[in-house]
């Protein structure tokens, strides 16, 4: 993908099919889903640690 102030060629427009952004918004979506859990599991381990 490009950066926020690339321009895209119509070409490349062409590229960026539903799909494409459908599956790209959807690792996109999972892979924030995943750090905030991973997140959340290291605060809830760092507070067992601080309680024992």
């Amino acid at each position: 993908m490009l950066g926020r102030h690339q321009r895209t060629t119509a070409k490349e427009r062409t590229l960026v099919t539903p799909e494409f952004k459908q599956t790209h918004s959807f690792h996109t979506h999972e892979k924030r889903r995943l750090k905030r859990a991973m997140n959340k599991r290291m605060r809830q381990a760092l507070k067992q640690e601080v309680a024992s």
